[in-house]
């Protein structure tokens, strides 16, 4: 039985100095939830101001998520993420009604569609928030859930083992990392940043293979809350600081990997057809279609209207 993939983050890091432009995204990220963005997944409720949904959704974490992944077949899947792993990525219901056609999907959380593979499409709204411990994707977000992740005693910090342990390097790096107040954003955030990439040098390379393995977490992790739009080939065709931040749409999270039942999913597996990619990836459609704590396979995804 084949495993599917971890989620892999492929926006690129900018210039550190660059994130003075953090604002620039803000107002992207406003303009693009208009056309994408309800309140609610219900109809009878109020549509709400782009800007809300975005201040919401960046202020207050919520409870109601998506993730898409492509598996091979006979592949199956019982957990957010791959066995092993330790957090999955994904991204808000709310920012994806009305529902976009597969094949634009995934472009927003820098992934990209594969017609010649199953969907497994997740909606998740837990029943214990707490057990999927969900964080905006910052970097000082997942510093701190690596600490809680693993728990481990700071004294351990300065012993040998810190250099030879996964876990342990891991876990001090994460520990390690302070934040303290600025009045100057490029400088409060150069900081934050500047610290992140030591992770992807070429002194701490088993850091970074854990990074990938156990969180999805690539190089190309921007760290700021957001997915950077069309970056899955980035190794292949490199963006600058310029795109990247107009690219950092959708706002992404890092969830605990626990089982689909755990973490109240919804999931449906779509094995390929004609006109797939075409079709509406629709959180309702997910919901009422979906198996209950497990995935459900169903011949197709909603119709776009012609």
């Amino acid at each position: 039985m084949s495993h599917y993939l971890p989620r892999i983050q492929r926006s690129a890091p900018a210039p550190i100095r660059l994130f003075s432009c953090l604002a620039i995204i803000s107002l992207l990220c406003l303009a693009h939830s208009a056309a994408l963005a309800q309140t609610s997944p219900s109809a009878k409720d109020k549509k709400q101001d782009p800007a809300r949904v975005t201040d919401d959704l960046r202020e207050a974490t919520p409870n109601d998520f998506l993730r898409v992944t492509f598996v091979s077949a006979g592949t199956t899947v019982t957990s957010l993420a791959r066995p092993g792993a330790q957090r999955a990525f994904a991204t808000a219901t709310r920012f994806y009604l009305p529902p976009l056609p597969l094949k634009e999907f995934p472009l927003y959380s820098g992934l990209v569609n594969d017609d010649t593979k199953t969907l497994v499409a997740l909606r998740c709204q837990p029943p214990q928030p707490e057990t999927v411990d969900a964080v905006l994707a910052t970097w000082p977000n997942l510093f701190h859930a690596i600490e809680r992740d693993l728990h481990r005693d700071p004294a351990e910090c300065s012993s040998s083992a810190a250099t030879t342990d996964p876990d342990l390097q891991a876990f001090c790096f994460a520990h390690a990392y302070n934040d303290p107040a600025g009045s100057t954003v490029p400088k409060t955030l150069a900081a934050t940043f500047d610290y992140a990439a030591v992770a992807f040098d070429a002194q701490h390379t088993q850091f970074a293979d854990w990074l990938r393995t156990k969180y999805g977490v690539f190089a190309a992790f921007s760290g700021l809350g957001f997915s950077v739009k069309d970056s899955y080939y980035l190794d292949k065709d490199p963006m600058d600081a310029t795109q990247l931040l107009a690219k950092s749409v959708s706002p992404e999270y890092v969830l605990k990997n626990v089982s689909l039942k755990e973490a109240g999913c919804s999931c449906i597996s779509v094995a390929p057809y004609q006109g797939r990619a075409d079709d509406l990836l629709d959180p309702e459609f997910i919901r009422k279609h979906g198996g209950n704590g497990e995935c459900k396979a169903v011949e197709r995804l909603k119709r776009a209207k012609r």
